[in-house]
């Protein structure tokens, strides 16, 4: 009997049990009441999870014992039965996303107006500290890259939370998280009560050494009592405003973002578009996603990455395949990843398509891009080279 059992698998011991359960208990009460369960197995013992509290309770005055006889006789031998009903859903409203590689700290713009929140920032994430950082700044100006969590949403878990008696649970499934950023504080200003349960919550969570982020679109100067709170739970944290970006830093987006979409931008056009679009990234990237529709539309030809491969390999004398293959030896690195390199700054692909080109990831893509753009800056020679390459693609495309 314990051989036959062994072999019988779980699902099929449940789908023969239900079987003789619905010839004993009738067609009509096993679909209202048996067919709803889901069945599963774990060291020996049978879990029913039933969708409600009253099939739960029905199932276990009236049909218990038939199902448990059924069960057996499958089985070979007595099993224990549990009726459960479904895990409640989490209280944080939380969802997992991937990482974005064109957003990462290495391609992040770094000037005055958010220098000491970009080192903030940094070193909270390199886990150089624990303690919990509190970045500001008007909503245009702070542009995040990576998933958060609206302050609002928190404040609705845990409102339902104390409105269900599951507090505890609430603070359980937050500790249960290796790094929290919080988005949107401001909108806790003008709620006390909550307000102050939430910040004592999150002052034990970060006493416990996990990195904290806060972040806000007004200043602290404009929500004081929040502020005042945030500043008495967190003394040894760093407060870093996000200013809108100088004119420095303007001009860089400006070329960077332009760069991204595939497009070369004289420096009199790059200028004034610094100028106008002042703090606003989204009107940046709309204005050079029309200048790029519209050079489109012009009949511009997009540069190829296998023109680009082709001129690459020819400059540096290698046979073009070697550039998109697999091979690691070194006189390949540099002419990949000035091919690369041009090809990130030339084409109007997205990062990831560009690296499946070359058989790399876009991690590997941007490292060889930041490597090409470092060495062009000591070495004269290769910047000569670069720029003759861009010329002509550049010159054969308008």
């Amino acid at each position: 009997m314990t051989r036959t059992a062994r072999m019988v698998d779980p699902g099929t011991i449940w789908v023969q049990a239900c079987e003789t359960v619905r010839v004993r208990v009738g067609e009509r009460n096993f679909a209202a009441w048996i067919a709803p369960l889901r069945c599963t197995w774990a060291e020996g013992e049978i879990a029913l999870e039933a969708p409600d509290r009253l099939t739960r309770d029905l199932v276990g005055r009236h049909f218990a014992g038939v199902i448990a006889e059924a069960v057996a006789a499958v089985a070979g031998r007595p099993c224990p039965i549990r009726l459960d009903l479904p895990a409640p859903p989490p209280l944080l409203p939380i969802r997992t996303t991937p990482p974005l590689p064109d957003h990462t700290f290495e391609t992040f713009m770094v000037g005055q107006s958010n220098t000491r929140a970009f080192g903030a920032a940094q070193a909270l994430a390199r886990q150089d500290t624990t303690a919990p950082v509190f970045l500001h700044g008007v909503l245009e100006a702070r542009r995040l890259a990576v998933a958060c969590l609206p302050a609002a949403r928190l404040i609705e878990g845990l409102v339902d939370a104390i409105r269900e008696d599951r507090e505890g649970r609430f603070w359980r499934e937050l500790r249960a998280l290796d790094a929290l950023l919080l988005d949107d504080l401001h909108s806790l200003a003008g709620q006390e009560q909550v307000q102050a349960q939430l910040i004592d919550g999150l002052v034990a969570w970060a006493e416990d050494g996990r990195p904290l982020a806060l972040t806000s679109d007004r200043a602290p100067a404009d929500m004081p009592e929040l502020a005042a709170r945030v500043r008495e739970g967190f003394r040894n944290g760093t407060i870093a405003g996000i200013a809108p970006p100088e004119p420095r830093l303007r001009l860089e987006l400006v070329h960077y973002k332009a760069r991204s979409l595939g497009l070369v931008l004289d420096a009199g056009l790059a200028t004034r578009l610094a100028a106008a679009v002042s703090g606003n990234v989204r009107r940046l990237e709309g204005a050079l996603r029309s200048l790029l529709a519209h050079a489109q539309l012009r009949g511009r030809a997009v540069v190829a990455v296998e023109r680009i491969v082709e001129a690459t390999a020819r400059a540096f004398g290698v046979a073009p395949r070697s550039l998109r293959g697999l091979s690691r030896r070194q006189e390949l690195a540099l002419p990949r990843h000035v091919a690369m390199y041009l090809a990130r700054k030339l084409c109007r692909r997205p990062p990831v398509e560009i690296a499946r080109e070359f058989g790399r990831n876009p991690a590997t893509l941007l490292n060889g891009c930041r490597s090409v753009a470092t060495k062009l800056g000591v070495d004269r020679q290769l910047n000569a080279l670069v720029a003759e390459l861009e010329r002509r693609l550049v010159g054969d495309r308008v």
